[in-house]
């Protein structure tokens, strides 16, 4: 999309591979333009090339593909900010790559209880505190028996407004986060909602 590429750091543990380190580059500049916090990822994938030196090394770091949400995430930028040179950074309460929601969280109990997954450190205070503004995504799906995925909910909340940077989402009913790029019609719908909640956060900051 246009200068736009998405760049990530594959990593092959056991039979499942983790994407961890991903932003969105637009233009040339290291400096943050923002960091979003979603579920896990989904289907962005390697090239060929870069995908046979994954399963060489264990490890890669390269340009992906741009998956849907990825499209949709740079279309909110584009409707947002001005300047669009630097990074639009991507968090994930988990980071095994898994494109089903549920199915994502259930792999990832799984793998929590089974003691297979890897010990992945999350961002600090003073990381956070160099994004202007981080965006919350990471669903509305709930079930008793995830006990591992609300434990890392309620951490990253908690880090979240530790941090003190402006945060917003779309909100449910429940209090939950919807996540920035659902299935179908819905879509265009969504980005609408988070440019309006985008712009209510600043322009309260901005008469603060």
């Amino acid at each position: 999309m246009g200068n736009v590429k998405a760049i990530a750091t594959f990593q092959l543990v056991g039979e499942e591979i983790y994407r961890t380190n991903t932003f969105l580059q637009f233009g040339t500049s290291r400096k943050s333009l923002g960091a979003v916090v979603m579920l896990n990822p989904g289907s962005s994938e390697l090239q060929v090339e870069a995908k046979k030196k994954l399963f060489m090394n264990g490890s890669h770091t390269d340009e992906t593909t741009l998956d849907e949400t990825m499209r949709q995430l740079i279309q909110f930028m584009k409707k947002t900010q001005k300047n669009l040179d630097g990074r639009l950074h991507i968090y994930n309460l988990f980071y095994v790559k898994k494109t089903s929601c549920r199915e994502a969280i259930e792999l990832f109990e799984h793998l929590k209880s089974s003691g297979k997954y890897p010990t992945i450190i999350p961002p600090n205070l003073f990381e956070l505190q160099q994004h202007p503004w981080i965006m919350i995504g990471w669903g509305v799906e709930r079930k008793k028996s995830w006990i591992h995925f609300e434990q890392e909910k309620e951490k990253w909340l908690e880090l979240i407004k530790d941090c003190e940077v402006p945060y917003f989402g779309v909100l449910s009913r429940e209090n939950e986060y919807y996540h920035p790029c659902p299935n179908g019609p819905d879509k265009a719908l969504r980005l609408e909602q988070l440019v309006t909640v985008y712009n209510e956060v600043f322009k309260q900051r901005i008469k603060s």
